[in-house]
Parts: C-alpha cells; sequence; structure tokens
C-alpha cells in the first residue's frame, strides 16, 4: 500500500477519533461480538419477473397514501428505477430516489428499502427526524420485515432466507471495519500514535463508502443498528403509526435488546 494511502488513513483516525459516537463504546464492542461469526453470502434466486409491481402491491396494501405517493413520484420524475443507476440511496438533497435493479429477487426487498426512505423524506412530517440520524436505516428495514411477512407463499422462502443471511454477511464486515477503526482511534487517543497497521483491514476502510462529516463508525453502525432494532420491534410491538417507531427505538433498553439478539436471534 503506498505512503500517501497509509498518511490518508492516519489523517482520518486522527480527525474521527475527535467524533461524539451516537452508541457507548461498550454497545459498540457487544455489536462486535454479536456480528463476529464468519457468514456465507447466498446467491438470490431469479424468479421474480416483475419485482416492482410485487413492490407496489405490498404497498397499496400496508398503506394506500404511501401507495399513492410513490405512484405519484414515479410519475414526476422523482423515483428513479434503473439497472444502469450507479447504487440505489434517496438524495437528501432534493428527496429523489435512485434504485439500481440488480436482476434478481433481492430487487423486490431494494426496491421497498429505498421507497422507504423516499417515504420516509417525502412525507408531511418526517418518520425518522433529522436530530435521530443514527436512526435513519430503522424504517426501511422495518419495511422489509413487513414485507417479509406479507410475502406468505412458501415460493418467497428461499429468497426470504438469502436476505437475512446476506444482511448478517455485510454486516459483519461493517463490524469488522468499525472494530478495527476503534482500535485505531483508542490507540491513538491513549498513545498519540498510530503504529503497526494491518494494511489489508486499512485498505478495507479505505475503499469503504462513507460520509466522511459522520465518520465511519458512525455510518455503519446505523445499518446492524437498524436491523437488531427493527427485528425488535417486529417480534415486539404493535405499531400504529409508523411516526411512533423512532420513539419506540428511543425507548427500548438496547443493552438488553442485544443480548435477547445474541441468544435467541444468532440463527443465520
Amino acid at each position: 500500500m503506498s505512503e500517501d494511502k497509509i498518511n490518508e488513513f492516519i489523517t482520518r483516525v486522527k480527525r474521527e477519533s475527535t467524533y461524539h459516537k451516537f452508541l457507548e463504546e461498550e454497545a459498540i464492542r457487544q455489536m462486535v461480538s454479536i456480528f463476529s461469526d464468519n457468514y456465507q453470502k447466498l446467491e438470490y434466486p431469479n424468479t421474480i419477473t416483475d419485482p416492482i409491481t410485487l413492490a407496489l402491491q405490498f404497498y397499496k396494501q400496508y398503506n394506500e397514501q404511501y401507495y399513492q405517493m410513490i405512484l405519484k413520484g414515479i410519475e414526476q420524475g422523482k423515483i428513479i428505477i434503473d439497472d444502469q443507476a450507479k447504487k440505489s440511496f434517496v438524495d437528501t438533497s432534493n428527496n429523489i430516489a435512485y434504485i439500481k435493479l440488480d436482476g434478481n429477487d433481492c430487487d423486490v426487498f431494494m426496491i421497498v428499502h429505498e421507497l422507504a426512505h423516499f417515504i420516509d423524506r417525502n412525507s408531511a412530517s418526517v418518520i425518522i427526524p433529522d436530530e435521530y440520524h443514527f436512526l435513519c436505516e430503522v424504517y426501511a428495514f422495518y419495511m422489509e420485515k413487513k414485507l417479509e411477512q406479507y410475502l406468505k407463499d412458501p415460493i418467497y422462502k428461499p429468497l426470504i432466507e438469502a436476505r437475512n443471511k446476506n444482511r448478517m454477511y455485510f454486516e459483519s464486515r461493517m463490524m469488522k471495519n468499525i472494530a478495527y477503526q476503534l482500535h485505531c482511534e483508542t490507540t491513538y487517543r491513549k498513545t498519540g500514535q498510530i503504529k503497526e497497521l494491518d494494511e489489508k483491514k486499512v485498505k478495507q476502510i479505505l475503499n469503504q463508502d462513507y460520509d466522511l462529516h459522520i465518520g465511519l463508525i458512525n455510518y455503519l453502525l446505523c445499518y446492524p443498528l437498524a436491523n437488531i432494532l427493527s427485528d425488535y420491534v417486529i417480534h415486539n410491538c404493535t405499531i400504529k403509526d409508523d411516526h411512533d417507531l423512532y420513539r419506540i427505538c428511543l425507548q427500548t433498553n438496547l443493552y438488553e435488546i442485544l443480548d435477547q439478539w445474541k441468544t435467541k436471534h444468532k440463527i443465520y
């Protein structure tokens, strides 16, 4: 690895070591432990011929208002679904949704996920307020798991299994990056130095696409946290209004949820 890349990483660590983390270090380390297994990535089946229609049918039965919002967004060019897009995301500067199709059954989950972000950002009142940005992925994950409940036909079982396992696969990789970044930041704060870097881990972090203003740890934590919290809400809470979701998350004892996840949900 070039000296410039090493210096870039060291500069990031020094800067981000000053960033406030939205979770206590103990909770972060507990999450690292939870996602420490060597999860395997599964291939998605390829049986759904029209994932867009399936996703729209799901939203229509879930909430007619959301469904009409989505139709209007597609008509006005505020929802752009394209297999040539670089990635799937909602641009928070204009609230336009870009959805990349990969040509397999996971597309229905990706569509539902990004449409959840679109609904959140374009509702009269946002579902996840900006002040709780660390919960920004919870609603999209929650809607994915509502989709799982909607897909009752046994033919969707392989897709749901693959989606669950692949979430854990990618989130375990995120947590490995978080663990190394946290190690380097802690070492720097204690000693004022960063030595004996693992170049492989450094390269993985530098290749990670994240918001430098938020910091790698805060950015990546949003995904496994959303998986854990959405799972808890789906199995333990009744939500009458989606706007209650963030309040429920804020009121929960995360340490208790992490303990439950470790003992009951490490099934992937």
